[in-house]
């Protein structure tokens, strides 16, 4: 964690008293590395989690038995099955509005081989709570096994409250920078996906010297495309993911 505190310090330095909290940010790394495989095949290299507050972090979450040592906090974090689970939190501090359908399909398609949308039923609302935790548990478990890492460029949070911090893109390079160019580029993985032009912007030139034709970018889930050209890209996490093309560029 030395690293990641070194880095921070860094950040501090430019976003001031708007950085999230250093305890916020080293909680979604115990997530993070909780499900880090074992020998990395593929990045996915996403812009940021969502600026976890202190309150965020008093909330625990339930015990779950079939993952053993997971952390038992809070975090506005897809790591994190708490958000967007109500259900594993039962507190009435539990934020109204949370979680990230968008990015548990990019999860999904990259285990699964995607026909239609309702090939994502199993882990969204309309499947039922317990049968969609545990769904979404196997997703998870599915993605360890297979080798697929979810890694955010900068460490600490880019938006809250949602909206934009200031200076955020400072953030995100010196992050880049200083930390995660470097765990990605340890990783040593097949290929990496980069999830939206905003981090591509910052991370290509050194995708392109050390991966070359081996990584993809891809739009954030959330970007303002038709709903068949966000299918599209989530048929290409499953065709990269699942093994069913050869190295791109897009």
């Amino acid at each position: 964690m030395q690293a990641l505190r070194d880095t921070y310090k860094k950040i501090e330095e430019k976003l001031g008293s708007a950085i999230e909290p250093l305890e916020s940010v080293e909680l979604v790394e115990a997530y993070r590395r909780y499900f880090k495989p074992d020998n990395v095949r593929i990045v996915l290299l996403a812009e940021s989690h969502v600026f976890t507050h202190d309150t965020d972090r008093q909330i625990s979450t339930s015990p779950l038995p079939d993952l053993a040592g997971y952390p038992d906090r809070y975090a506005r974090f897809v790591y994190c099955l708490g958000y967007g689970e109500r259900s594993l939190t039962n507190s009435i501090n539990h934020p109204r509005r949370d979680g990230t359908p968008q990015f548990w399909k990019i999860f999904y398609s990259c285990c699964n081989p995607i026909i239609s949308t309702d090939d994502f039923h199993p882990i969204l609302g309309k499947t039922g709570t317990t049968q969609r935790l545990r769904n979404k548990i196997e997703v998870l478990r599915q993605m360890k096994e297979q080798g697929i890492w979810l890694v955010d460029a900068s460490i600490v949070a880019l938006y809250k409250d949602g909206k934009k911090i200031p200076r955020m893109f400072d953030a995100l390079q010196e992050s880049w920078r200083s930390d995660t160019r470097e765990v990605v580029l340890s990783a040593n993985p097949e290929h990496v996906i980069s999830i939206g032009k905003g981090v591509a912007g910052i991370v290509e030139p050194d995708l392109k010297k050390h991966f070359h034709s081996r990584y993809t970018v891809l739009a954030q889930p959330n970007a303002f495309l038709s709903s068949a050209e966000h299918f599209e890209n989530y048929k290409t996490y499953s065709r990269i993911c699942l093994g069913q093309e050869g190295s791109k560029h897009a």
